[in-house]
This record gives structure tokens, sequence and C-alpha cells, in this order.
């Protein structure tokens, strides 16, 4: 199970208490992304989250340049 007690009513959680992403890593609050073994991607290996985060921190960055820091 993983520690996402303390996101309950900040980002949409699955039934397991997975972070819910799309395929970018966005979560339910614009601007906010996630990645690794909290979140609904599957196989949960070492290497599958090294790339999650990577392709999360690009699609972070993507949102900044687009949207700005306080969009």
């Amino acid at each position: 199970m993983p520690n996402t007690e303390w996101l309950k009513g900040t980002v949409e959680l699955s039934r397991y208490g997975e972070i819910v992403v799309d395929a970018k890593g966005a979560t339910s609050v614009p601007g906010v992304f996630a990645a690794g073994d909290a979140t609904t991607t599957p196989y949960k290996q070492i290497i599958i989250a090294a790339g999650e985060g990577a392709k999360a921190a690009l699609s972070a960055f993507d949102h900044l340049i687009r949207h700005g820091v306080n969009g």
C-alpha cells in the first residue's frame, strides 16, 4: 500500500490509495505531477519509476513553459 494518506482530498487517489496520473504524469490538480510506486502506473519496478520520474519532470517543465509559474 502506498503512503498517500496525507494526500486525501488533494489529488485523486485510486481505491488502492495510488495517485491517479495520466500518460504524462499529471494528477487531477493542474500543474501537479507524480511518478513512482505511489501512482497508478503499472509494473512497480525501480527502472519503471525512474523513467516515469523523467517523464513527469519533462511534463512539469512543459507546463511551466506554457502556463508560467502562476498558471
